[in-house]
């Protein structure tokens, strides 16, 4: 046996007894050694996670026998991983094989540009939207467009969203499946329904971008659901995902399929790039299947430890702050709970520069985002955790010191 094959082997096995003792933090640590070493500890991978081993070692494996030096060679066997990758995505998620995609803000500007072409000659069409999504996402919707925001009590009450939607007859709704500000879940299938059914035509566009690795994707009703594989796939940086409806492939001839490609190929990359993101991002759907849904309640567990942690020492040190309830969005007192999260939580700290102490843990080698609340107007710096599957309480407990330090250095 190869040392290669050994050491697949070791992983294989790894992965197979996590299956069956998940609560087993010797065999976590073990998975973190092997497929995500090093020191930084990174709690942001809503942003960018580590990529996995595996993924790097599947984007240097594709460049074997030479392929630097063999131009038809790189496409071929580009082409080859691309329609492994798709098929793997449609086992995992169901639906038609998505096109895959330079990450989900780049899809995000085709699609507006498309739906700006099929819906123009008139008023600027309408998007109904949240005040919770990523600037880039509804960046793709400002030239030609108007917008229209859902109260945050629509987003968990899809039947005042349908009442919003049969007023307001919007053209486009844009939400995201789980929020990059609070983490909050949103009923998003069920919004679609209540809108549809008072706005027939309109474009249903999912962000699924802090979903996708966590969750599957809510793609039943939806025209267009985007997300990235570099969040919590652990694939490689610049990839993503775009299912599209048979509605959408018809009416936007943007999107058409070409050549030998399938699904909505003007999402994809065209002509020469790094094909070798194919594999890796194939290797990353590989190990996402292996370890199945203990993934999500190791997430779970360690963001709800994680939460805990951090609440009692804030207020052994004295420091105001809130949670959110990631069901309601609400603010909560109380940190949330391992059946409410996913992966996420996201912490309010008044009179506390959140910038300034995400910048002394970068430089410690501890990674968490600062993130703006743009709820009412306002601009509200959040702090975002997040609790990558792989990590150790040992390690996260680290930086969870760490972090209650800088909070209290950097009160204001």
């Amino acid at each position: 046996m190869t040392e290669a094959s050994a050491r697949r082997s070791a992983g294989e096995s790894v992965l197979g007894a996590l299956r069956e003792r998940p609560e087993d933090q010797d065999l976590w640590d073990r998975l973190r050694v092997r497929q995500f070493p090093g020191a930084r500890i990174n709690l942001d991978p809503g942003s960018i996670a580590t990529p996995a081993q595996a993924v790097r070692a599947a984007m240097q494996g594709f460049w074997d026998d030479e392929l630097f030096a063999y131009p038809e060679g790189q496409v071929q066997r580009g082409r080859a991983e691309r329609r492994r990758a798709r098929a793997l995505a449609a086992a995992l998620w169901g639906g038609d094989p998505p096109a895959l995609t330079a990450g989900t803000s780049e899809a995000l500007r085709t699609i507006g540009h498309a739906l700006r072409e099929r819906l123009g000659g008139g008023e600027a069409p309408l998007v109904l939207t949240s005040e919770h999504e990523h600037p880039s996402a509804t960046a793709a919707f400002e030239a030609g467009f108007r917008a229209a925001t859902l109260p945050d009590s629509a987003l968990r009450d899809p039947a005042a969203a349908g009442a919003i939607a049969a007023v307001q007859r919007p053209a486009i709704v844009l939400l995201s499946q789980v929020t990059c500000t609070i983490g909050q879940v949103v009923p998003v299938r069920e919004i679609a329904a209540a809108v549809r059914a008072a706005a027939p035509e309109v474009f249903v566009i999912v962000d699924a971008a802090q979903a996708l690795g966590l969750v599957p994707p809510a793609l039943p009703g939806a025209d267009f659901v985007v997300a990235s594989g570099h969040k919590w796939l652990f694939g490689p940086p610049g990839t993503g995902f775009a299912w599209t409806s048979p509605r959408a492939r018809a009416e936007l001839p943007l999107l058409a399929p070409g050549g030998e490609e399938s699904g909505a190929a003007g999402l994809e990359r065209r002509g020469t790039h790094d094909f070798s993101i194919y594999a890796g991002l194939a290797a990353a759907l590989d190990l996402h299947a292996a370890l199945g849904h203990v993934a999500l309640k190791r997430s779970r567990t360690l963001a709800a430890w994680s939460a805990r942690e951090l609440h009692e020492r804030l207020v052994a040190a004295g420091v105001a702050h809130r949670f959110f309830d990631p069901i309601t969005g609400e603010e909560r007192e109380a940190p949330p709970t391992a059946e409410q999260l996913l992966a996420t939580v996201s912490v309010a700290l008044p009179g506390v520069d959140v910038e300034a102490v995400c910048t002394a843990l970068h430089r410690a080698g501890i990674h968490l985002r600062c993130v703006v609340d743009r709820r009412a107007g306002k601009r509200t710096p959040l702090l975002r955790l997040g609790a990558p599957c792989y990590e150790s309480t040992a390690r996260v407990r680290r930086a969870i010191e760490a972090l209650a330090t800088a909070v209290v250095a950097s009160r204001t």
